[in-house]
């Protein structure tokens, strides 16, 4: 009687080393684009949010001016909404405002997180963008 010797095939149960560290390869890859854009999203997020304050804070003033008729001390630091405002929004890593008050006009202007050369700027016209060429406040308290 004849025996059937019956090859068997080696199977691997496990990974080799190198399956392991490609796959590894692979999850850094991915982890550090999410990681980038994710840093992206959260400036975005800050920048927005400083974007929408800087519009209350033309309301804001729009009341101050109603009750005093003045834009003067309209944002004193803490005493006022837009004081308040602005305090929220260095908190929020705006970086701190340039501004000219006067008594019939305002402008503020703020550089966003999302780099040191983006502005946004509010006015007394009801302008809340960015500046069109100087990235500043005129003498009459308008964006330019």
């Amino acid at each position: 009687m004849k025996r059937k010797i019956s090859l068997l095939l080696a199977t691997s149960k496990g990974f080799t080393l190198i399956e392991l560290l490609v796959v590894i390869a692979i999850i850094g890859i991915l982890a550090s684009v999410l990681l980038v854009n994710f840093s992206n999203t959260q400036k975005q997020a800050k920048d927005s949010a400083i974007k929408l304050e800087m519009s209350q804070i033309i309301k804001a003033l729009e009341i101050f001016y109603s009750n005093n008729n003045s834009y003067v001390n309209g944002c004193a630091a803490g005493t006022t909404d837009c004081g308040k405002l602005r305090t929220d929004i260095v908190d929020k890593g705006g970086k701190v405002p340039s501004q000219r008050i006067t008594a019939s006009a305002f402008c503020l202007k703020y550089t966003l997180n999302q780099s040191n050369t983006t502005y946004w700027c509010v006015d007394s016209t009801g302008y809340a963008g960015p500046p069109a060429t100087f990235n500043t406040c005129n003498a009459t308290g308008k964006c330019l």
